[in-house]
């Protein structure tokens, strides 16, 4: 996917797109419940998370946990057991980076990308971020984002168009030169698409169904068509 010079800034939501919950925490959640996944069938996990998201279109929690538990391998009959680990594990642990993620960012910016964060979070995402070395408001060998738009923080979450308004303002930027990439379609490509931004569709197992909007096997296939010094 070759980026041109129509485009100036990459919008990214961050939950699956830069961090992921981490395997070896959901590993010791689920084990005691029958379910050792490996690191790839917990990422599977999640994608089929918000998969069942995009099915539902909306945001019912118990419903999309009982697909992540049974994606890690959970057994049926203990599937209800594990909803309580998996909510904490979404809501009250720390999330990995995701792989690639931070040298995919960094590719973006030497493409001379202007980039900011747009992600329905607790509060703590920025801190987050920097914390694992991902990206930053100063860069400092990492990657640097105009902005982190957390929904806890502003008041107002995605797919609302108006926090990816609060990104645009902050970048100077007009919809139409941006792309924002996510994890989901409720989420993330209809909410884009209602602030007037190209949307992009991380969907590494090719889970997503449908054929209106582009999609993405990784982040570092997006930043591969960004030229160098475009």
């Amino acid at each position: 996917m070759l980026i041109d010079d129509t485009l100036d800034a990459v919008l990214l939501d961050a939950g699956g797109v830069l961090v992921l919950p981490d395997p070896e925490r959901m590993r010791a959640a689920l084990a005691p419940l029958g379910a050792t996944p490996d690191d790839d069938a917990c990422r599977r996990a999640h994608y089929a998370g918000m998969r069942e998201v995009d099915r539902l279109g909306k945001a019912d929690w118990p419903m999309v946990d009982r697909v992540v538990a049974r994606t890690a391998g959970v057994p049926e009959d203990r599937i209800e057991e594990a909803l309580a680990s998996i909510e904490r594990i979404y809501l009250a642990e720390d999330w990995v980076p995701a792989p690639g993620a931070a040298d995919a960012l960094l590719a973006l910016e030497a493409a001379g990308l202007l980039l900011a964060i747009v992600s329905n979070a607790s509060g703590r995402m920025e801190q987050l971020l920097l914390e694992h070395r991902i990206c930053g408001l100063e860069g400092d060998a990492m990657a640097k984002v105009t902005v982190v738009i957390d929904s806890h923080v502003v008041g107002v979450e995605k797919p609302d168009p108006h926090i990816f308004f609060l990104a645009l303002s902050a970048l100077e930027v007009p919809p139409e030169r941006c792309v924002f990439i996510g994890d989901s379609v409720h989420f993330d490509v209809d909410g884009a698409r209602g602030a007037g931004i190209r949307p992009v569709h991380l969907d590494p197992f090719a889970l997503c169904p449908f054929t209106d909007h582009e999609h993405l096997a990784s982040l570092g296939e997006f930043a591969a068509g960004t030229p160098a010094g475009r």
